[in-house]
Order: structure tokens, then C-alpha cells, then sequence
């Protein structure tokens, strides 16, 4: 009785940890010539919203090293806060004329006192006044779910989320964002069972062109 009782769990336990496997959706962001495209953005958009639980504050880390901005993406939910450490042996100064906040950290080296928080949602385009080749992003997301793009361009949403659309969002894209349905996104997938997403993107930009950037993002 015992181990039929075992035999039994086994299979359950099985059977659980394959629903959990199939819940599991993975997107690939791709450009028009179908490369893989890393550092994009899905913030989904959950239709069981007001169940998702608030998510505390967190503080992140927007570093700075070797004259570039580390992460070049960063991303946080809106009330987060961010670091920003000057891990290079010369100052840096920090800056974003981005509506969802517009801050200033004059020449520093080392870490600056306090973090800065992001309450309000949308993207912060970052340069530095000294090295105009430093840009970088932070992505601010109002919704509890949001995933970034890996080196493959693959993302994977692990947990059963119930969404009736995706914005995505990526530094180079022609359009600020583009918003998929998920029925839209469930005619998309390959042969792999994978959910492909196809952006238009521009030519890389060179890298003295902040303002150019700035304005690209819609700031």
C-alpha cells in the first residue's frame, strides 16, 4: 500500500512539474533580417492586475565602467530605486532630460550618496556631460511582469501569467514602442513552439549622437 501510495506521488509529482514546464512561454525578438535582437524589452499586460501583489521597492544598480553605462539596459518597476556607482578612475557626470525623470549628478567618482527612485513609468535616456559616447536606458514598467531580451534574443516567461497584450520596447526600434495582442502573438510562433517578434530597427547609431537618441525615444 505503501509504495503504491509512493508510486502514486511520483506520478503526481510528474504530472505537476510537467504543467508547470508547459505554462512556461518563450518569446524571440528578432529585426527584419530575422537576427536575434538582445536587450528588448516585454512588459506584458496582465488582465488579473488588480490580484497581482505590490511589489516593494527595490534599490538596482546602473554602474559605470570603462566609460560606459553597465547594464547599457537596465530594468526596474516604477517606485524602484537606482544606484549609480562611478567604478572608473575619473569622474563621470551623470544625466537625463527624460520626463520620467530628469536628474543631474555632477562630477563624481565613487558612489553618490543616495539612490535615486523611478516612480514614474516609461524609459530614462542616461549620457554623461564629460563622455557623450556614454548613453544607456533605464526602462521603468508599471506592470509586475516584464522580461528582457538575452544575447539570442530569447526571453521566457516561466510563470502562468494570464495577459491580453505585450508592449515591446527596444533602444534601436523605428517606432518607441509596439504593442502585440496575445492573440497576434499566438499566430506567431515557430516550429519550435516559440513566439516570434519582429521589430524594424534603425541602422546602430554613432556613438557622439546622444541627442539624436534622446529624441528617438520620444523625450
Amino acid at each position: 500500500m505503501i509504495n503504491h501510495l509512493l508510486n502514486t506521488s511520483g506520478i503526481v509529482i510528474t504530472l505537476l512539474v510537467l504543467c508547470i514546464q508547459a505554462r512556461a512561454e518563450s518569446f524571440l525578438v528578432q529585426d527584419q533580417q530575422g537576427l536575434p535582437l538582445k536587450n528588448a524589452v516585454l512588459e506584458f499586460s496582465v488582465t488579473n492586475a488588480a490580484s497581482a501583489p505590490v511589489l516593494p521597492p527595490n534599490t538596482l544598480v546602473m554602474d559605470q565602467v570603462d566609460k560606459l553605462f553597465k547594464p547599457e539596459v537596465l530594468v526596474i518597476h516604477q517606485g524602484d530605486y537606482v544606484n549609480f556607482p562611478n567604478s572608473d578612475n575619473i569622474r563621470h557626470h551623470v544625466y537625463s532630460f527624460s520626463s520620467v525623470k530628469p536628474f543631474e549628478l555632477k562630477l563624481y567618482s565613487g558612489k553618490p550618496k543616495a539612490p535615486l527612485q523611478f516612480d514614474v513609468a516609461g524609459v530614462a535616456v542616461l549620457g554623461c556631460n564629460i563622455h557623450d559616447s556614454m548613453i544607456g536606458y533605464i526602462y521603468i514598467a508599471s506592470s509586475t511582469q516584464v522580461l528582457m531580451t538575452n544575447e539570442q534574443g530569447i526571453a521566457t516567461l516561466a510563470d502562468m501569467v494570464e495577459y491580453d497584450s505585450v508592449n515591446v520596447w527596444h533602444a534601436s526600434s523605428v517606432t518607441r514602442l509596439t504593442n502585440m495582442s496575445y492573440d497576434d502573438l499566438s499566430k506567431s510562433k515557430n516550429n519550435n513552439g516559440v513566439l516570434v517578434i519582429n521589430l524594424i530597427v534603425d541602422a546602430p547609431e554613432p556613438r557622439n549622437t546622444f541627442q539624436s537618441i534622446f529624441k528617438k525615444n520620444g523625450q
